[in-house]
C-alpha cells in the first residue's frame, strides 16, 4: 500500500468513527459529585460517570462505609484529602466495547489530578467481568472486598 492509499484509508476510518465530546456538569463538592459524560455530536449520551469527594461517597454508595477500612490502607496513604470516589460508570449498550469507558475514566483521572488528588477509588459489584477488565487495564488495584463488592483504587 502506497502513502496515498494509507492516507485515504486513515481519512475514511477517521470519518467512520463517531464524533464525540466530553461534557462535565456539577462540582466535585456536590453530594452526588461532578458528572462526566461522553456525548455524540447530536448530544446523545454515550456514557457517563460521577466523581465526588470521599466524604460524600456514603451518600451514593452505602457499601463505602464497610469498604473504606483505614486499617487496610496503612501501606497506601489513601485518605479523604487526597482521593476522589468514582461511581455509577455506565456506557450505553450500543457503544460498549469501543473504548468509550476508557475515555470517560481517563477524563476522571485528569480531573482528579488537575485538582490535586493523588488517587481515584471505586466500588465494583463482584462478578462484573467487563468492568474488572477495564479497571485492571487502567492500573486499578483491588484493596478490599466482601461477598458482594470490591474496593479498587488507582494512583495517578
Amino acid at each position: 500500500m502506497n502513502l496515498n492509499e494509507q492516507i485515504y484509508r486513515i481519512k475514511n476510518l477517521m470519518y467512520e468513527q463517531d464524533q464525540v465530546q466530553l461534557v462535565t456538569n456539577g462540582d466535585l463538592n456536590d453530594l452526588s459529585g461532578q458528572i462526566i459524560s461522553l456525548e455524540t455530536k447530536d448530544n446523545d449520551i454515550i456514557g457517563k460517570t460521577f466523581l465526588t469527594r470521599l466524604e460524600n461517597a456514603t451518600n451514593v454508595d452505602p457499601a463505602f462505609i464497610k469498604m473504606f477500612d483505614e486499617s487496610k490502607f496503612q501501606t497506601i496513604p489513601l485518605n479523604y484529602d487526597n482521593s476522589l470516589f468514582l461511581h455509577s460508570l455506565d456506557v450505553n449498550d450500543q457503544f460498549k466495547q469501543k473504548g468509550y469507558g476508557t475515555q470517560i475514566m481517563k477524563q476522571c483521572h485528569d480531573i482528579a489530578s488537575n485538582n490535586g488528588y493523588k488517587y481515584v477509588t471505586l466500588i465494583m459489584d463482584k462478578g462484573n467481568e467487563p468492568a474488572e477488565n477495564l479497571y485492571n487495564k487502567l492500573g486499578y488495584k483491588k484493596l478490599n472486598s466482601d461477598e458482594n463488592v470490591e474496593f479498587y483504587f488507582v494512583e495517578l
